[in-house]
């Protein structure tokens, strides 16, 4: 499995239509470059008297004046205040890129999946399987109560320009709190350079190893990366990429992986002892975890990987969707029967193997993190019966989905 090296992409903030004076919020440690502006809030709250009634029911954002092909947006907020006032599967926003009759994206905000009770100060890490995903990433006081601020990213997966992004109240108690917007982009040479690494928790990259999620890899070894470059400290970065390297090889293991695999971990640290150089580190890092993963699913540098590559991109985000292989292909512009040969030749698995195993795993995460009943969970990771699910989840964890939370009982990370 060819990881390849980092991909770069630029991210700016949009322009908002703000207020004059309001809540506004801060953070040394997020990574994204707030404006710490007056934030802008929708119309929300229970009862007709309530004070945010009188807030707006819309917001346009204008893109940076800039050009580039969009990837993803995303937004810094409150989602939600007063949610708990609805029930869970309301549809409190609407999020729309483009024009309205021919949008490049439109996502109904859903209570339970990508927004819940801001007052609620237990973080949130979801992949929401609809080519979304939200994160807390910290907290703010609102009128004399601590709030839960998240991160909502929205994928575009339709090739756009940067284009206007419209956020719609859609008239529930939901108050949705916006502090800045950033539209993330590929640039055209022209463009300033920057780059953003993508967060991938270590407790998710045994996952990403055992279904061969290659792009997902590549963007845990940006973010180890980045830090290794961050420390300054030659021996952190040594500790870290080794973290880092016993949780690939752990995970090869788990799939199948031979027994030389028990020694790349002392033969790393071996080799890792001797550099003298944080870009040695890096650079040895990389290519011990291509070499690994690489003994199951075999090299190819070939120009297809780029577009499986793609696909994987696709298939990481939006995994609960009705996804096919057809559908992917056309998004690709390529002939099924053409995609589906490249998809095996660079992923070693047919494209609904990989499919499967991926809404597995994303399901193991929830039965042990979310307090969601088990046919909740099978419907949310994109399985249509509860009993393919159940068959198919205890095929591959060698485990029933109630046994696996009833007991406690994990499967190797």
């Amino acid at each position: 499995m060819k990881i390849g090296r980092r991909t770069t992409t630029v991210i700016e903030p949009g322009t908002l239509r703000r207020p004059k004076s309001g809540l506004t919020w801060k953070s040394k440690d997020f990574s994204l470059p707030l404006q710490c502006l007056p934030a802008w809030q929708s119309n929300g709250g229970l009862e007709r008297s309530h004070p945010d009634r009188s807030k707006p029911f819309s917001l346009e954002v204008v893109p940076p004046n800039v050009s580039g092909i969009l990837t993803r947006i995303h937004l810094v907020g409150v989602f939600a205040l007063h949610a708990e006032d609805e029930g869970a599967g309301t549809v409190g926003a609407s999020i729309t890129v483009g024009e309205d009759r021919d949008p490049v994206v439109r996502l109904d905000l859903i209570n339970g999946r990508h927004y819940s009770e801001a007052h609620d100060l237990r973080s949130v890490r979801r992949l929401t399987g609809d080519g979304a995903s939200i994160e807390t990433v910290g907290s703010t006081t609102i009128d004399g109560k601590k709030c839960r601020v998240d991160l909502l990213t929205i994928d575009v997966i339709k090739e756009s320009g940067l284009k206007p992004i419209r956020v719609r109240d859609l008239g529930t108690p939901a108050s949705f709190v916006i502090f800045d917007l950033f539209y993330e982009f590929s640039p055209i040479a022209s463009c300033p350079f920057k780059t953003r690494s993508g967060g991938v928790a270590l407790s998710e990259l045994a996952a990403v190893v055992r279904v061969g999620d290659r792009v997902t890899l590549r963007r845990a070894l940006d973010q180890l990366e980045d830090a290794l470059q961050k420390s300054g400290d030659l021996d952190e970065a040594k500790g870290e990429a080794l973290t880092f390297l016993a949780v690939v090889t752990a995970a090869m293991l788990e799939m199948g992986g031979p027994r030389s695999m028990h020694r790349i971990q002392l033969e790393s640290a071996r080799k890792l002892d001797s550099l003298r150089t944080i870009d040695q580190v890096i650079s040895e890092t990389r290519s011990i975890v291509e070499n690994t993963v690489s003994t199951l699913t075999g090299m190819l540098g070939s120009p297809s990987a780029i577009l499986v590559d793609r696909a994987l991109s696709i298939l990481n985000r939006n995994f609960a969707k009705n996804l096919t292989d057809g559908s992917v292909a056309e998004q690709l512009n390529l002939s099924t029967s053409h995609f589906r040969y490249l998809f095996k030749e660079v992923t070693g698995q047919p494209f609904h193997k990989y499919l499967i195993a991926l809404r597995l795993e994303r399901a193991r995460k929830l039965l042990l993190e979310a307090n969601m009943p088990v046919s909740e969970v099978a419907a949310a990771v994109g399985f249509n019966g509860l009993a393919h699910f159940s068959r198919a989840f205890a095929h591959r964890f060698a485990v029933s989905p109630t046994n696996l939370r009833r007991s406690g009982v994990t499967v190797p990370e």
